[in-house]
C-alpha cells in the first residue's frame, strides 16, 4: 500500500495490518529514501508488524524543498509526530538506520512517551568517527585502484582535528563502486545493492534526496557527538550491529552499553552496515521479537 500524508508532501510505504504492532522505519543517508528497505524487509516484517516506511522531507519521492526552505533533524522528527496523529497511532516502535538512527535517538529523547520501543541498526551518533574509520579503509581501496594522491588525502583528513562532513562524502565517492566496499560485507550483497540503487529511480530524483541531506548536513554541530543523549534513554531499545560496519564505532557502541543498561545489543557476524540485506533472516526475526515484546 502507498499513500501520502494529510498535506501530501511526504511519501509513505505502508504494508501490514493495521491492527498489528505499528514499526516505522526512519532510513539514512540522510537523503536515501525507504525503498531499499522496503524492497529487503517490507514484506517480510509485515508478515507480524505493521510497518510504516517514508521519504523523509525533501528527499527521493516526497515533495521537493522549496527554495531556501531549511531542514534540520527536528523537521524530520515534527514530521514524524504529525504522521502519527494523522494515522491515529498511539505509540509506535521506531527503527532507524544510520543517519536515521540519529533521529530515532532525539525522537525517543523528545517524545518517549510516544514510542514502545526504538531500534538502531549500525546509527551513525558519532559522525565524525564514522568518517575517520571510513577514510581508514578506503585509503588502501585507492591504493589498489591506482589512486595514491587520494589514499594519501584519506590517511591525512583521519588524522586532522576538524574537517567538514563533505569533503569525506566527496573524497570517497572517487572509489566509485568499490565505495560499496566500505558498507557491505559480501560481494553478492554489494551486487544486490548497487542493482537497487541503479534501477530504482532517475536522477532527478536522486538528486532531490542529494539536496535535502545537504542541508540536513549543514547544521553546525552535525560533526558532534550524540552519545551524550544515550543516558536519557527511557524506551526499550535495541542496537543492531554489524560485525563489519564501519558507522557505529566502538566508542559509540561502549557508549550504549554502559549509558543504557537495560539496551540489548544484538551482532549479525556477517554483514557491515546493512545487516537489513546481508542477513534478512536473522533481521526479520529480530526485530519483529523486539517489536512484538514491547507492543501495548
Amino acid at each position: 500500500m502507498h499513500a501520502g500524508t494529510s498535506d501530501g508532501r511526504l511519501f509513505l510505504d505502508v504494508r501490514g495490518k493495521p491492527g498489528a504492532p505499528p514499526l516505522l522505519y526512519l532510513h539514512g543517508g540522510p537523503g536515501m529514501g525507504c525503498h531499499e528497505f522496503m524492497e529487503w524487509q517490507g514484506d517480510r516484517l509485515s508478515q507480524r508488524l505493521h510497518v510504516i516506511g517514508l521519504d523523509q522531507r525533501g528527499t527521493l519521492r516526497s515533495a521537493p524543498l522549496a527554495d531556501g526552505e531549511t531542514l534540520d533533524e527536528s523537521d524530520v522528527i515534527a514530521d514524524c509526530e504529525a504522521l502519527r496523529e494523522s494515522m491515529g497511532i498511539q505509540r509506535w516502535a521506531v527503527l532507524g538506520h544510520s543517519f536515521g538512527g540519529r533521529m530515532a535517538l532525539r525522537y525517543a529523547h523528545r517524545h518517549p512517551e510516544r514510542i514502545s520501543a526504538v531500534l538502531f541498526e549500525n546509527p551513525g551518533w558519532d559522525l565524525a568517527e564514522a568518517d575517520r574509520a571510513k577514510l581508514l579503509a578506503a585509503a588502501p581501496l585507492f591504493t589498489e585502484v591506482g589512486d595514491p594522491v587520494s589514499a594519501t588525502r584519506c590517511r591525512n583528513l583521519a588524522a586532522a582535528p576538524r574537517f567538514e562532513h563533505w569533503e569525506v562524502v566527496d573524497l570517497l565517492a572517487g572509489l566509485g563502486e568499490r565505495h560499496l566496499e566500505l558498507y557491505v560485507h559480501r560481494p553478492e550483497a554489494r551486487s544486490a545493492l548497487a542493482a537497487t540503487l541503479a534501477s530504482a529511480f532517475p536522477a532527478e530524483l536522486r538528486d532531490r534526496g542529494d539536496a535535502a541531506a545537504r542541508r540536513l548536513l549543514a547544521a553546525p554541530d552535525v560533526l558532534a557527538s550524540m552519545v551524550g543523549l544515550l543516558p536519557g534513554l527511557a524506551v526499550p531499545a535495541l542496537l543492531m550491529k554489524g560485525r563489519y560496519d564501519l558507522v557505529t564505532g566502538p566508542s559509540q557502541l561502549a557508549a550504549f552499553r554502559a549509558e543504557v543498561p537495560d539496551g540489548r545489543v544484538e551482532l549479525f557476524p556477517r554483514s557491515a552496515h546493512y545487516p537489513q540485506l546481508e542477513e534478512p533472516e536473522l533481521y526479520q526475526t529480530t526485530v519483529q521479537a523486539f517489536v512484538i515484546a514491547h507492543a501495548r
